[in-house]
């Protein structure tokens, strides 16, 4: 085998390209022209893309900041953030629980509503309605009757004012077995309607 030859550079010239001589290269001399047209080409480059003006530059300049600052501040808004999410699921669960309790709580009311209307005759309520009127301090001097008729109580009586007569009826509406309670309570200081 023989040993390669190493190729001579083609002669072709590439276009926009000067051939330069080798000899020149070799001790610097084509050097200055070579880096004169780079500096020329890349002057021309800058010039025809456009360097931007100080406006553009200013602009950059204060988005870049308020860039950094915004990435700064991540940290914080996402501990905000997350304390928030934290404290939302918490009540989010207390309120689900508290929700809860509601529920079982009024159907414990309505069971033993029922359980107690299955045992409470028009005798009994008449008795724990009476009981309930006579303990109030409020109607304490007030004379209040009850008439029960198939859970249904009729209060009659009179009172000095409208608020008293209010409070009757809401210890009425409070025995468990009581089905409605109509009020027949007149108050004194009021006037009675003119007869037609």
């Amino acid at each position: 085998m023989r040993p390669k030859t190493p190729k001579r550079p083609s002669s072709r010239r590439l276009p926009g390209f000067m051939p330069i001589e080798t000899s020149r290269i070799r001790d610097g001399r084509a050097r200055a022209p070579a880096r004169a047209r780079f500096r020329a080409l890349l002057l021309g480059v800058l010039l025809a893309v456009g360097c931007g003006s100080d406006d553009e530059a200013r602009r950059i300049e204060e988005l870049s900041e308020e860039l950094s600052s915004l990435r700064e501040g991540l940290p914080a808004l996402r501990t905000r953030v997350e304390e928030r999410e934290a404290t939302v699921k918490a009540e989010q669960d207390e309120l689900a629980q508290a929700r809860g309790a509601l529920r079982a709580s009024e159907s414990r009311i309505a069971e033993i509503q029922r359980e107690v209307g299955k045992h409470a005759t028009d005798s009994v309520l008449f008795r724990m309605v009476q009981q309930e009127l006579l303990e109030d301090d409020d109607l304490e001097d007030v004379a209040i009757s009850a008439r029960v008729e198939h859970g249904a109580v009729t209060l009659t009586g009179v009172v000095p004012n409208a608020e008293l007569g209010a409070r009757a009826v809401e210890l009425a509406e409070s025995v468990p077995g009581v089905t409605s309670v109509q009020s027949r309570i007149q108050v004194a200081d009021a006037k009675p309607a003119a007869a037609p």
